[in-house]
């Protein structure tokens, strides 16, 4: 046998064998690394599969916490909407719906603060920004979120509410509206109910003026603005000459309304502001005339003499006319150390007094004392 044909056929034999022997590790390790590939996709085929789950389950976590809160936001007995850090609507709750802006057309999650406060001054839904929006408007937003205290509005004719501001840490701003309608409708009832027994107990039952009652509270009023004014304060005293003759022959219910005429005439004989008409008690009455000279107090008392033989009431068992008259004193002062306002009561009946000695249906004036004058101020320092 050929040595060297021998030794090439071994040769060839090992490497067809290291061929052999190479391919079947190059298959084996290929089957591993595709074996491998197949388990990893697999197990992270498996992985996100969980984490899908774990997504949608966290999810539905969130949407089921959303809708929770959604219905604690609902169950508020007070209007509230949230906007962000940027003053853009993120959501409100029902009880706000119904109120502007969020009530009118067109979208409002998302929308800016101040876009919505420019549609609701459009429309005219803010009554107390009407002929100054852009003012008002400047004033809000520079305030917002610094409603301390909390802003009362009436809501274009509607509810009252009291509107709160909050700002959070992330700088979200929560809104509160409180329905206090009720609350302002009592207290607007209480108010009512409080001047009708005011009038009730500052005006007569009978004749519709003033009583005794608020004559003395303006008196004392008026008495202190003169002190400190140094001005003068003038009454004219009136009384229904022979009115029980009047009361005895009419009867009582025409006497009643002889005093509503009586009141009415007087009461169209003061012009001023201030001047008050008051029953004094059974057929006399009172004109306080703040600001008023003795020389203006009788003139007014004149017109008064005037306008009463003007409306022609007969009186047939008077002994002074035919037609009813009445007697009027009249007495100035001003207020000095003293003094007090029965000083000026004192005065006027007394000159009342006068008047009815001296035959009825005329004007006595009372005498005006050297302590009524004004008293001389002190220089100034």
């Amino acid at each position: 046998m050929d040595t060297p044909a021998t030794a090439f056929l071994a040769l060839l034999g090992l490497v067809l064998v290291l061929l052999v022997l190479g391919g079947l590790a190059w298959y084996w390790l290929r089957r591993m690394q595709v074996r491998d590939a197949s388990r990893q996709n697999a197990e992270f085929a498996s992985t996100m599969s969980h984490q899908q789950h774990e997504i949608d389950a966290l999810r539905g976590q969130v949407r089921a916490a959303e809708s929770r809160l959604r219905e604690v936001i609902d169950a508020v007995p007070a209007g509230v909407a949230i906007y962000d850090n940027q003053d853009r609507l993120l959501g409100f709750n029902r009880e706000v719906a119904r109120q502007y802006p969020y009530c009118g057309e067109g979208p409002v999650i998302g929308e800016t603060y101040e876009t919505l406060m420019r549609r609701a001054l459009d429309a005219g839904q803010i009554p107390d920004a009407i002929g100054r929006e852009e003012e008002w408007l400047a004033l809000r937003l520079a305030g917002r979120g610094a409603l301390r205290p909390p802003l009362q509005r009436h809501i274009d004719h509607g509810p009252w509410v009291h509107l709160y501001e909050t700002r959070t840490p992330s700088g979200y701003l929560v809104m509160t509206r409180m329905d206090l309608t009720p609350l302002v409708e009592k207290g607007l009832a209480l108010e009512r109910a409080n001047e009708q027994q005011l009038r009730l107990s500052t005006t007569d039952g009978l004749i519709g003026i003033a009583n005794r009652r608020m004559f003395d509270q303006t008196l004392q009023n008026e008495w202190q603005r003169c002190a400190r004014n140094q001005s003068s304060l003038s009454l004219l005293m009136v009384d229904i000459d022979h009115f029980k003759h009047y009361n005895d022959h009419y009867g009582h219910l025409a006497g009643d309304e002889c005093l509503r005429q009586v009141a009415r005439i007087l009461g169209l004989c003061v012009k001023r502001s201030g001047e008050l008409v008051a029953r004094y008690g059974g057929e006399e009455f009172a004109l306080l005339l703040p600001g008023t000279d003795l020389q203006e107090g009788k003139r007014v008392a004149q017109r008064c003499l005037h306008e009463m033989l003007n409306a022609r009431i007969p009186h047939e068992h008077s002994p002074v006319s035919p037609w009813l008259t009445c007697s009027i004193g009249v007495a100035t002062i001003v207020a000095a150390p003293g003094l007090s306002p029965a000083t000026l009561v004192g005065d006027a009946l007394a000159a009342l007094a006068h008047a009815k000695v001296s035959g009825r249906a005329r004007v006595e004036m009372a005498d005006p004392s050297p302590v009524s004058a004004p008293a001389s101020l002190p220089a100034p320092l």
